[in-house]
């Protein structure tokens, strides 16, 4: 015994001076940031960042320590070190300040309030209000210097109510902090689900948990002014029949446990919080930043338009544009739209005070740091640390560690066998990968039709589509089972069900079937009966998800998220990658833009960008770019023309009755029409 206590001393000694160290480092790290201030430097150091994970992680694999692990550590030392040098770019009013955030201690807001402030070593305080109105109020009177309240969140949209007393109050948004969201079910000791008889949140969770709480038969829900509250309610009452739904950290803090984890289901789920105080604060132009306004229009042709043109001909890009009716009989439509770029750039405020004349009022609602530019570029740097001076200009897959990507060449037709046991080195460098679904081979220089319905909906349906999708030519099957959708009171899918049908209809029609996971403990049961397994648009970034499709050995279609660059797009396929799995079809579905006319913006230029960057297949969803049936035809035709290897479109027997997407479905008839046409 007594070794081991010597061994333990040792190990607090080490943890000792590892805390000397780090608290060395940053203050190297805020010197460095004094200087680059005086030298007009930026923050952002991509090259040296790169040369630096490069370095450490090759020092890693020298002393036999997981690269995974140190990355990991590297990682969040480094945004330490940006959110520390933006401090001195853009410090705090206050030295000792109070901040209002709304709920309970444990709550999200809590968290981005503790995160935010923490790294700016400032002695402050925190309290909580019971409502959005209440911290606002507190920041008005005087009596707070901040609030810290949730803006947007990945999942339930925008937080209107916030925006909206944040654009009737003096106070600006000085700042924003993103927060992952990590819901569980947590209880009483002892508790078990079947327990249950209610459960308490705040509604917004409610609401983004509503798959999850459709499951539990007999079980009401309750909403409550906050969810770490709501978790106090459950403690302090010891009730076995009740539960809450909050953060990890509001279950520890109220000695609950937790019955279940990540109880949205699909994938990655994160919060922006805004950061208010009572005046607006002006951004060093050193550091990326975004300009949140407010402005209201009237409700006529044209108008809008000229909004969005007097931005886009300055070059500067709206990150976001929302419209809510005002409900003051003013026939007024209110807009919330977010800027790229700092309210001090001339051309930015050149085109505000443009919009200005056309607006009936506008409003800049504040000019902040951008968290996700400043904090995002180390994901990409730790993938790309295998290559110390990459060309800054593109992202290439690296498809095994310490391997030379392949790039595609589309002169090479050479076939590469894809099945589970591939190994990387049979493909010689230059060549195109070939990924094999049934009897189609996607990447060998044929052009393939993958149809079926948006969504299974019962096997009558089912079977029509897939007989149409058969006689038209089609080579796989597609349909949901597990359906992802903006409102949680739309169709969901039929589940497992679902895909019993579509396996059935496969198998009756002779076609592989693909069809979407949303979760990894979906994976291996979907992977037992799906050819082909789909990664969504809004689960292109969920990186679990990107590691389990990863491990399997059925081919991936993996789909470009609404706002993902095509650096974002070729990293999410790197993921599925770097586990193993080499069978990857990308797919370009269309990205949301400032263009309204279509569901989405189809972005045919991604595909011989796409053929210049990668060795990978590409496919082109027409369907859901289009959003309309007139459409899907045109571009279809257009993904054919410019080199793209496979479509993927969306049929339907009766699609003025289709449960999903019934406005963009093709007929049996109008599938084969089209697919002649491309032969």
């Amino acid at each position: 015994m007594k070794k081991i206590n010597d061994a333990r001393k040792d190990l607090d000694q080490l943890d000792n001076d590892l805390l000397d160290i780090l608290s060395r480092r940053i203050e190297i790290v805020r010197h460095i940031g004094e200087m680059k201030s005086k030298q007009g430097l930026p923050v952002l150091d991509v090259q040296r960042e790169r040369a630096l994970i490069t370095r450490i992680l090759e020092k890693a694999d020298q002393r036999n320590l997981s690269q995974h692990f140190v990355a990991q550590i590297f990682r969040q030392m480094i945004r330490y070190g940006r959110n520390a040098q933006e401090s001195i770019l853009a410090p705090l009013a206050n030295e000792s300040p109070v901040v209002h955030f709304q709920g309970a201690r444990g709550a999200f807001s809590w968290l981005a309030a503790r995160k935010y402030f923490s790294v700016r070593h400032t002695d402050f305080r925190m309290a909580g209000a019971h409502t959005y109105q209440e911290a606002i109020d507190a920041v008005s009177q005087g009596k707070s210097d901040y609030a810290v309240l949730p803006l947007e969140n990945t999942l339930a949209g925008s937080f209107h109510e916030v925006i909206e007393l944040v654009a009737k109050s003096p106070c600006s948004i000085v700042g924003e902090e993103i927060i992952p969201v990590d819901l569980c079910l947590v209880a009483v000791p002892g508790a078990q689900i079947s327990d249950l008889q209610v459960i308490f949140s705040h509604p917004v969770i409610l609401q983004q948990c509503a798959r999850f709480l459709g499951t539990l038969d007999g079980v009401q829900t309750q909403p409550h002014e906050d969810s770490a509250a709501a978790a106090a309610k459950v403690h302090e009452e010891g009730l076995k029949s009740q539960a809450a739904i909050a953060s990890r950290h509001a279950a520890e803090l109220s000695d609950l446990a937790i019955l279940k984890e990540d109880i949205t289901g699909v994938g990655t789920d994160i919060t922006r919080f805004a950061v208010i105080a009572n005046q607006p604060i002006s951004v060093d132009a050193l550091l990326p930043a975004k300009t949140s306004i407010t402005l209201s229009l009237p409700n006529e042709a044209g108008v809008l338009a000229s909004i969005v043109n007097a931005f886009g001909q300055r070059n500067i890009n709206m990150g976001k544009l929302e419209s809510r009716p005002t409900n003051d009989g003013s026939g007024l439509t209110r807009f919330y739209i977010e800027l790229d770029g700092n309210a001090e750039n001339d051309g930015l405020k050149e085109a505000v005070e443009s919009v200005r004349k056309i607006a009936r009022s506008l409003r800049v609602l504040g000019c902040y740091v951008d968290r996700e530019k400043l904090e995002s570029e180390t994901d990409e740097l730790l993938a790309r640390a295998v290559d110390v001076d990459p060309d800054p200009g593109a992202v290439e897959l690296q498809s095994l560690p310490g391997k030379a990507p392949a790039k595609k060449d589309s002169a090479a037709k050479k076939p590469v066998s894809r099945k589970s046991n591939f190994k990387f080195d049979s493909q010689p460098s230059g060549e195109r990968s070939i990924v094999q679904v049934g009897n189609a081979a996607f990447g060998d220089g044929n052009f393939h039709v993958i149809a079926g319905p948006c969504a299974v909906e019962n096997p009558t349906q089912l079977d029509l589509a897939a007989r149409d999708a058969k006689n038209a030519g089609s080579v796989v099957l597609r349909g949901g089972v597990f359906k992802p959708r903006t409102s949680p009171y739309s169709f969901q899918g039929l589940g497992w069900e679902g895909l019993r049908l579509l396996r059935e209809a496969g198998d009756k029609y002779n076609l592989p079937i693909v069809t979407e996971v949303m979760a990894t403990e979906q994976v291996a049961r979907v992977a037992e009966m799906a050819d082909m397994l789909q990664i969504g648009a809004r689960n292109m970034q969920n990186f679990d998800l990107l590691r389990e499709v990863g491990r399997t050995d059925r081919p991936v279609l993996l789909k470009r998220g609404l706002m993902a660059s095509i650096d974002e797009f070729l990293m999410a396929a790197e993921y599925i990658m770097a586990q193993g799995n080499f069978q990857v079809v990308l797919c370009e579905r269309g990205i949301r833009t400032f263009e309204t006319a279509t569901r989405s913006t189809l972005d045919l230029s991604a595909v011989p960008v796409l053929q210049e960057r990668t060795h990978l297949p590409i496919c082109v969803d027409p369907s859901h770019a289009a959003g309309r049936k007139a459409l899907v035809a045109p571009l279809a035709r257009g993904a054919r023309a410019v080199g793209a290897d496979s479509i993927m479109v969306e049929i339907h027997p009766d699609p003025a009755n289709a449960l999903c997407d019934g406005p963009q479905a093709l007929s049996g008839d109008d599938l084969k029409a089209l697919i002649e046409e491309l032969e």
